[in-house]
């Protein structure tokens, strides 16, 4: 399916080196207002940048997925150094740069360019329905930055409008405040975005996108009737529903776009300067001579995969076999990790080199955002980053209904839909169960269907049990080898205002155990 290639023009590229204050950076080069913003082809670049924010700014979307290294489910190697390592041994420094500093300054430069759009596209004489769409674009993209730093910081400056260099900066406002304003402006963008696209703008914001990122702040901030309403809504758009490949959803190109993905971060490649990197952090292509390993999959997320019997493999009539610990598991392990027997790209998996970048330093690798074929260095992969996608909704909808009144038979039908997903097959949900009880299949469920999709980071902080899995966490090998000792602090629930920014800002109170 053709994807939608953001083309814009050099000036929205650069931002200002020396201007190290993120609430009003403005790019250096950028074509001043008599000469800019003018007509609807200007309006359409202005819009493309605030997309290519995503694109082509690693700490906002395309390393979500090395999150996961910093839960049960991955582990990154520390002697690469970056800064999710640090997280994970509860070393997170507010004058930590990556990722503290890089996430909060590019989330606040897509701001800027949304709060850019929004200033100058309603001056533009154009076709009415498109500058409202335009806008609503611009104002999904808006909210969608702020939902990220929320998640991320806690409360944070919720700025409108462009600030003027020298202009008096602004304090933070509560996290509720933020996601209420997450909340308006995606009601806002709802009224003017289309349900679908044409083939040629696929890729852009569209109704269900703006109603889904409602559903994700309403759950962050734990209101559970208006998550399940939200997500309801998507659900009626009848628009959505479950790839038939789940695998493929991630590894193919030929998958994307498909009946399943409602926003995703277009990627265009070869040889484009367009392409994502995750194809050289993730899966497997050090094993075979190429690419950068940075995470790899834990023998924890390994276990948590149930048997095909839909029981836990310690539940002793599962049928597990500890001599053949893989067979008959749930098929979303073989979707997403690879581990000895298995084969890539039709080689055999089977000698790891335990210990080394050449292989795998845990004895598994995952597979989500890897291509299946070869031939694309990094930065150069033609795979789209899904940020939203329907199980996903159908998720959110089972965890707050059964927050609100308990499993009744619309949570039981969520879960389950994703559980019989075709390909997949397990089965359904045994009836009977507690409402906490079926608030721990819900969260199992979430970790399984979304492992490495850089979900599970989020999902156990705002569930209140990051420090409960990973403090004093021991990371083992295969073979039972400690690799590594994690902590976490209450601290760590939230990441630090970047030091830089209150250097130049002394209204930036810091968040509690950072100093």
């Amino acid at each position: 399916m053709k994807k939608l290639l953001f083309v814009l023009p050099i000036f929205f590229l650069a931002v200002s080196s020396c201007t190290k204050n993120y609430l009003n950076t403005k790019p250096s080069d950028q074509l001043s207002d008599a000469t800019f913003w003018q007509t609807d082809a200007d309006a359409l670049a202005g819009i493309t940048a605030i997309y290519y924010q995503m694109q082509h700014n690693y700490q906002i979307y395309a390393f979500m997925p090395e999150t996961d290294g910093i839960t049960p489910n991955g582990w990154i190697w520390s002697g690469y150094k970056n800064g999710y390592a640090a997280i994970a041994e509860g070393n997170l420094l507010p004058t930590t740069a990556t990722p503290v500093s890089d996430k909060w300054g590019q989330l606040y430069n897509g701001i800027y360019k949304a709060n850019l759009a929004m200033a100058k596209i309603p001056g533009i004489t154009m076709d009415a329905t498109l500058k409202a769409r335009l806008l609503a674009e611009a104002g999904f993209l808006r909210a969608l930055f702020y939902y990220d730093l929320v998640d991320y910081y806690g409360g944070v400056p919720l700025v409108k409008e462009i600030l003027q260099l020298g202009a008096p900066l602004p304090g933070r406002n509560t996290k509720e405040e933020v996601l209420a304003y997450v909340v308006s402006e995606c009601d806002l963008a709802a009224k003017n975005l289309p349900v679908t696209y044409g083939a040629s703008d696929i890729g852009r914001a569209t109704q269900g996108a703006a109603l889904t990122l409602k559903a994700r702040a309403y759950l962050l901030n734990n209101q559970f009737q208006e998550t399940a309403d939200a997500a309801k809504q998507v659900m009626d758009l009848g628009q959505y529903q479950l790839y038939t490949d789940y695998a493929g959803m991630f590894t193919n190109v030929a998958a994307e776009n498909n009946k399943e993905v409602i926003f995703d971060v277009q990627y265009a490649a070869p040889g484009l300067g367009e392409g994502s990197p995750l194809d050289g952090l993730m899966g497997p292509l050090s094993s075979y001579g190429k690419g950068w390993d940075q995470i790899f999959a834990t023998q924890d997320l390994v276990d948590a995969y149930e048997m095909k019997s839909g029981l836990p493999i310690t539940d002793p009539a599962s049928g597990y076999d500890p001599a053949n610990p893989y067979d008959n598991r749930d098929p979303r392990m073989d979707y997403t990790i690879v581990r000895p027997g298995a084969t890539w790209r039709n080689i055999p998996y089977n000698s790891i080199q335990i210990g080394t970048s050449a292989s795998s330093y845990t004895g598994y690798l995952p597979r989500k955002h890897v291509l299946t074929v070869d031939g694309f260095n990094w930065g150069d992969s033609p795979l789209n980053f899904i940020v939203f996608r329907y199980a996903d909704v159908l998720l959110m909808y089972a965890e707050a209904k059964n927050e609100v009144s308990g499993p009744d038979a619309t949570v039981y039908d969520a879960i389950n839909q994703v559980r019989a997903r075709a390909g997949v097959g397990m089965p359904a949900i045994a009836a009977g169960q507690t409402q906490d009880g079926m608030r721990q299949l819900i969260r199992h469920e979430r970790r399984i269907e979304m492992a490495f999709e850089g979900t599970y980071y989020s999902d156990i902080r705002r569930w209140g049990i990051a420090k409960q899995l990973m403090d004093g966490k021991v990371i083992r090998n295969i073979t039972g080898q400690q690799l590594d000792v994690w902590h976490f602090t209450d601290a760590l629930y939230l990441w630090p205002i970047p030091q830089s920014e209150r250097d130049l800002n002394s209204k930036l109170t810091q968040n509690n155990g950072y100093n």
